[in-house]
């Protein structure tokens, strides 16, 4: 761990010269240093990685660097300028004047994102260009490498940094990878407000979820919902909602406002992740039986039992758990009776005998 500044300090010097030396002739090959930085990583070679992904980083710079005052200059003659802003008009002229590199330039870019992305405006395009010489991916696997080496602060730095460029992201749903990293190193550096910023930040794209200080219209029915039925039945039967990807924030946001006796918004955040979660099961249990369909939550918990590949995704993301944080929240609230049905259910027929047993333990204080 100690070594780690010390690697550090070399990768950043081979990275220097590196730039200094490197062809800015292939459009893929700092994608092949990345990969190759992966594989480096996996093998716990993180010196290694260290350089590669910051070779990878400076080769893409560099690239694009070029490549952006390419466009510009190839923008700047006056039949050019005459054309105006509509990429489609500037494109045309492009071609006519046989500038073949520049229109090169333009259909990579349109490969990922295309005019209409840019409103088809060519000075739009221009200056999302010059902004993407950045190389998120590559940031936060050096936040990682970091992580695993105990260097938070730094490792939060380039989380930090990967957020920031999201939006060049190759595949966009990473985005959550890095909300969810600087969540949890976050939380180690005690930093706990920014801890709950990052993940109400993944909330923020769940439309079911509605904002910090307003239920959304779906929501406010699933408590009247579970409110003013004596058992969980009703609830599980008649909502679905399909985001595992918000999954985590809503576990360990339940957990944040537990501690933080903020018991209400704990309640929403149980709710939703319980929901989520028998969501995810019914889904995964149609997969694998295209006859099966939800009939009762006791049901549910005896087939998802009697599939292995569904037990350890539940294991692994502490599935039974989130139940027993809906119970645990159901009662807080005052719904006694609806927590005790649910503690019943979980304690007879929870696939986790460690789950059952806490249900069943559970029950007895209730009842």
């Amino acid at each position: 761990m100690k070594k780690l500044p010390v690697v550090s300090f070399v990768v950043f010097l081979s990275v220097a010269l590196y730039a200094q030396q490197s062809s800015v002739s292939s459009a893929e090959y700092p994608w092949h240093l990345l990969e190759q930085g992966k594989v480096a990583y996996e093998a716990r070679e993180f010196g290694e990685a260290l350089l590669l992904f910051g070779q990878a980083r400076e080769m893409r710079k560099t690239q694009i660097a070029a490549q952006y005052d390419y466009l510009f200059a190839a923008l700047k003659p006056q039949q050019v300028r005459a054309a105006g802003d509509l990429i489609a008009d500037v494109y045309r002229v492009l071609e006519k004047r046989q500038d073949y590199e520049a229109c090169a330039i333009l259909d990579k870019i349109f490969l990922t994102h295309p005019p209409a992305y840019f409103n088809k405006s060519i000075s739009a395009l221009l200056d999302w260009f010059r902004r993407s010489g950045v190389y998120p991916e590559c940031d936060y696997l050096i936040g990682k490498v970091y992580e695993l080496e105990g260097e938070l602060s730094q490792s939060r730095r380039f989380y930090q940094e990967a957020w920031e460029a999201r939006e060049f992201l190759y595949i966009p749903d990473m985005r959550f990878e890095i909300i969810y990293s600087l969540a949890q190193i976050s939380g180690l550096l005690k930093q706990y407000d920014d801890q709950e910023k990052y993940l109400l930040l993944i909330l923020t794209e769940d439309p079911v979820y509605g904002t910090t200080n307003a239920e959304s219209a779906t929501l406010r029915a699933m408590i009247h919902t579970i409110k003013h039925e004596q058992t969980v039945e009703k609830f599980f039967s008649l909502y679905r909602h399909h985001n595992d990807i918000a999954l985590r924030a809503y576990i360990e946001l339940t957990d944040m406002y537990v501690r933080a006796e903020e018991y209400d918004r704990a309640f929403r955040t149980a709710l939703l992740g319980a929901d989520i979660a028998v969501t995810y099961l019914s889904d995964t249990l149609k997969k694998v039986d295209f006859t099966y369909t939800y009939s009762t939550f006791t049901d549910l918990l005896l087939k998802s039992g009697a599939n292995n590949e569904l037990l350890q995704w539940t294991e692994s993301k502490k599935i039974w758990n989130v139940f027993i944080q809906f119970a645990d929240l159901l009662y807080r609230q005052g719904f006694v009776v609806q927590a005790g049905d649910l503690y019943y259910k979980l304690a007879e027929n929870c696939p986790s005998f460690t789950y059952a047993r806490e249900a069943s333990y559970k029950l007895s204080q209730i009842f």
